[in-house]
């Protein structure tokens, strides 16, 4: 009953967003978007886990390395 829950969770976090997490990086885009937004909430972490464009990869990074490489701006998206 415990891995059913769990995987009930998963498939309705993909229903939400439509992307399996870990399955979109933040870098490495063939057409860059025009605009990158980054949740302000991030830089509450010591460390920040993105994805690495795999649903079973992702790798630690901080939030001013995110905001460095992405040239992303940050703001706030939830309360």
């Amino acid at each position: 009953m415990l891995n059913h829950a769990r995987d009930s969770i998963s498939v309705a976090s993909l229903a939400m967003v439509s992307k399996a997490i870990g399955g979109v990086s933040p870098l490495g885009w063939i057409c860059q978007p025009e605009i990158v937004l980054i949740d302000q909430a991030l830089n509450d972490y010591d460390i920040v886990w993105a994805a690495a464009g795999h649903p079973h990869a992702v790798y630690p990074t901080s939030f001013s390395e995110l905001l460095e490489c992405t040239g992303a701006q940050p703001m706030v998206v939830g309360e």
